[in-house]
């Protein structure tokens, strides 16, 4: 399966609700279950729930303007995951707009990543360049 951005994300995008200059943007994984484009908000993703999994809070974050490419996207800092311990397998990562609760706090993107079983080690979460979109591209 490929990137995707969800329903809701779009949704928010057009609405105005996104604001990725100011949101409260974070990251997370997903261990099972592949997200689909009707995936609406972290209530609807299976995290990881070993030891060390925290959601990262996005850094660095820059919206751009490529009327080169003709597409705008958000960039930010590789998110790391630190220490996870062994037991489960990470098959998406996923941006979401932190609200307050998971049942309120909508997934606006998901990435695919190849398939990583936690370790004990740490994972990066590696977007795509700016060229290619970095996190979340709009064409």
């Amino acid at each position: 399966m490929a990137d995707l951005v969800t329903n809701k994300g779009k949704y928010e995008c057009f609405t105005g609700d996104a604001n990725l200059d100011a949101a409260d943007l974070r990251y997370g994984l997903i261990k099972t279950a592949a997200p689909t484009a009707d995936t609406n908000f972290r209530s609807d993703v299976t995290e990881l729930t070993v030891a060390g999994y925290a959601l990262q809070t996005l850094a660095g974050e820059t919206v751009t303007e490529d009327d080169t490419n003709d597409f705008a996207y958000l960039d930010a800092t590789d998110p790391v995951f630190t220490g996870l311990a062994a037991g489960e397998t990470i098959i998406f990562g996923f941006l979401y707009r932190h609200v307050t609760v998971a049942a309120d706090s909508p997934v606006y993107a998901c990435h695919d990543v190849t398939d990583t079983a936690t370790n004990g080690g740490n994972v990066t979460i590696q977007f795509a360049t700016p060229a290619n979109g970095g996190v979340l591209k709009g064409a």
